[in-house]
Parts: structure tokens; sequence; C-alpha cells
């Protein structure tokens, strides 16, 4: 059964560009998120105008578990993808994700 989760909107007190660049920083790895083992784009697309850019990656987590429980579920490695709609006129980041190492579970 597919679970289907919605976070809460989130309004920073930082500029919608700050925010942004602050974001962009962690792919395609950041050393400040040890858990995020890398990124890889697999679409990228820009508006002529530049106001609406869409890129999908896959993303590479490290399970935190014990190492008996990996092996029971013969998981070392949680890929997920996520596409982010960035949408600079109504300065908003629409990010949707879904894990793809158990989606046919």
């Amino acid at each position: 059964m597919v679970q289907k989760y919605q976070s809460p909107i989130r309004i920073y007190k930082y500029p919608f560009e700050l925010v942004m660049a602050a974001y962009e920083k962690r792919f395609p790895t950041c050393k400040m998120i040890p858990v995020f083992l890398g990124s890889d784009t697999t679409y990228e697309y820009n508006s002529e105008d530049g106001a609406v850019y869409i890129i999908e990656r896959r993303c590479r987590l490290n399970v935190e578990a014990p190492y008996l429980l990996k092996k029971i579920i013969g998981v070392d490695v949680v890929y997920f993808i996520q596409k982010n709609t960035l949408d600079r006129r109504a300065r908003t980041l629409k990010i949707e994700a879904y894990n793809e190492s158990f989606h046919e579970l």
C-alpha cells in the first residue's frame, strides 16, 4: 500500500532567492547531510524566459539502521526520485518525491 505524505507549507523569514540558493547547494552532494550520498539529474527543463525551472533527480540515501536489519531487508542504500518545480514569478518551489527502492513492494 502506498502512503501519501504532504509536508506543511513553509514560509521563511529570508529572501526567496537566498533560501533557493541554500537549497540548491545540497546537490549533487552535501557534506553537512552525511546520510545524503548524492544525486544524478535525470530530467531538466528551463522555460525560455527563465521563470520556470523543472529538475528531476535520482537521489541516494544511506540507510541508518543496524547491520542485521539492513541484511534482513536487503538494502544498504535507498533510492528516491525527486522532482522540483521552481516558479520564480510566483516565488514557489514544489517538491514531489517517491521512494524508488520500495516502489514495487
